[in-house]
């Protein structure tokens, strides 16, 4: 059990069985610090709290660079740690190999399960597949790299919902906020709607309200499209949020 100010003890759901066996060590090394809440480890360490989050549920992976500078802090910081960080980094490069994670199916090629994982994601109508169109070699060619992105993107959406549905239960707030943040930098509109399709859908309104609204300002331009692209995902009633988030506070009301 995780002691009072840090994030929870589940692995993030995309770990693989190396990535939980370097997890484990990783947090035995962490817990030998001689502060007791992640807040305050993580600003020992010099490096984000979410970061920290990330690396302790497995979610992300830290370079051997960062992972040395990591374990010399905590030595400087513990009354006494082992010599493994030859140990802990070859555990280390087995949890960040690409293959050690199981392939999610869009990336494995199987188009029909992930055009399903798309459509269970997705509360549009228009965003069922048609029924018959796939079969045991695969969908349309024709339709395939269209396929190939959508499932992408639910992918990538997917997983920023996970993220967010795991940090809230952990009580982390700041990693909420941080994964809002980076979210709203990194993923596409598409992504954006999709993950906050998935986070509504799932009774998360709180979380869908923070992906949208907690991340960077945005143009009127960029705010335009996103407003557009969630109408088009069935949210038009978080389109006009982000619309009326985005007018200028105070003033410019009509005569």
């Amino acid at each position: 059990m995780a002691v009072a100010g840090q994030v929870g003890s589940a692995y993030w759901p995309g770990c693989s069985p190396a990535r939980e066996k370097y997890v484990a060590s990783f947090r035995s090394l962490i817990s030998a610090m001689s502060m007791g809440k992640q807040g305050a480890r993580a600003k020992h360490l010099g490096i984000p709290l979410s970061t920290l989050s990330n690396y302790w549920t497995g979610r992300r992976v830290p370079s051997a660079v960062t992972l040395g500078a990591i374990y010399d802090a905590v030595r400087r910081s513990a009354a006494a740690v082992p010599d493994q960080l030859e140990h802990l980094e070859r555990l280390r490069k087995s949890a960040a190999r690409r293959n050690a994670r199981p392939v999610p199916p869009w990336e494995s090629g199987d188009i029909c399960a992930a055009e399903r994982m798309a459509a269970a994601t997705l509360s549009a109508p228009s965003a069922q597949p048609e029924s018959g169109t796939c079969s045991p070699s695969g969908a349309d060619p024709a339709r395939r790299p269209a396929l190939d992105r959508h499932s992408r993107e639910n992918g990538k959406a997917g997983e920023t919902a996970r993220a967010l549905r795991a940090a809230q239960s952990a009580g982390d707030r700041r990693g909420v906020i941080g994964i809002a943040w980076s979210a709203s930098k990194s993923l596409t509109h598409g992504e954006l709607s999709l993950a906050a399709a998935d986070l509504y859908a799932s009774g998360h309104s709180a979380l869908g309200e923070a992906l949208l609204l907690g991340g960077r300002e945005r143009g009127h331009e960029e705010t335009m499209r996103l407003a557009i692209t969630l109408i088009r995902t069935g949210l038009s009633v978080q389109a006009d949020l982000v619309l009326r988030a985005a007018l200028p506070r105070g003033g410019g009301g009509q005569p």
